[in-house]
């Protein structure tokens, strides 16, 4: 019988945990599959924790992973993917924003010979703000044109692939992890099932503005070198224009010593820019040299605080 495991990360979920199982207790069963469900605990002030050990009493095939501290999302997902062993995996949140019906569709096509089907989204949630579905949707398609990739366009991590992608994108142990890149960077077979993305039933969103910030920059430099070579076209772009400025001031004086040349109020614009861009430059080399500062640390992605098994 094929197994399937799914990796559930948990962060202040304790009213959606029992609505999800329920939900995927009707899919696993019009499957006709083996299962576990896979539940990383990320450490919230919540009743999280508990409601998974109430479940797991009637449920033996739900294991529960118990982090020390909070590690984010992506690291709950890569602990997940560190102990599952399915032959099929499954990875989507716990905030019934990802229709749990729609795994048995996925499961379908992946049949067709595919090793990674994705959830693709056709419209966003109603309750999502207009600031973040527009950064949204603008990010895929800037990251596409920075990246030497393509990272499917409007997808979260909502997806079903084989244990042979599973083995390979486990050990990858970058700290600055993009889950949507990695997965594009192995590539293989990879289709999608495009779905309307429903509202959140209970709690707040993981991801507020500075989270969504973050996880943007680690999508960008974490597979992409072209900023770095967009500061040195910069720097080709304003010398030769600070140098046809200086050379045109000089003629000017030689043609007519007396002549009053006109053009502080463009110094000084051109100063500000130049020390605006100069700023930007050094933060993109920031961000490159802060991410290989706390690889070369080589500290654990994660700590397990207990497995309840």
């Amino acid at each position: 019988m094929v197994k399937i495991s799914f990796i559930l990360p948990i962060y202040n979920e304790e009213k959606n945990i029992p609505i999800l199982y329920r939900e995927l207790s009707k899919v696993i069963a019009s499957i006709g599959c083996d299962y576990e469900l896979v539940c990383i605990d990320d450490k919230w002030k919540d009743n999280s924790l508990q409601v998974l050990l109430d479940l797991q009493q009637h449920d033996k095939k739900i294991k529960i992973i118990e982090f020390s501290r909070n590690f984010w999302h992506e690291m709950a997902v890569k602990a997940g993917m560190d102990i599952v062993d399915g032959d099929y995996v499954v990875m989507m949140d716990c905030d019934m924003q990802d229709p749990p019906h729609l795994i048995e569709k996925m499961y379908n096509k992946m049949q067709g010979g595919y090793d990674v089907v994705y959830a693709k989204r056709w419209k966003r949630a109603k309750k999502d703000w207009m600031f973040k579905n527009t950064a949204t949707f603008l990010f895929y398609r800037m990251l596409n044109r920075l990246t030497n990739l393509y990272i499917p366009e409007d997808t979260w991590n909502f997806r079903i692939y084989t244990k042979q992608i599973n083995d390979l994108v486990k050990n990858f142990n970058e700290q600055s992890r993009f889950l949507r890149g990695l997965f594009a960077w192995v590539w293989y077979k990879q289709s999608s099932v495009e779905y309307d993305r429903w509202d959140r039933l209970h709690g707040q969103t993981w991801y507020g503005f500075w989270k969504l910030l973050k996880l943007a920059l680690d999508g960008v430099f974490s597979f992409s070198d072209k900023p770095l070579k967009m500061a040195t076209l910069f720097w080709f772009l304003f010398s030769g224009v600070w140098f046809l400025l200086g050379l045109f001031f000089v003629i000017m004086k030689f043609v007519n010593p007396n002549l009053y040349v006109s053009g502080i109020t463009t110094l000084i614009v051109l100063i500000f820019l130049i020390g605006w861009i100069q700023l930007i430059i050094l933060g993109m080399i920031g961000e490159y040299i802060g991410r290989i500062y706390n690889e070369t640390k080589g500290r654990p992605l994660y700590i397990v605080k207990k497995i309840y098994e």
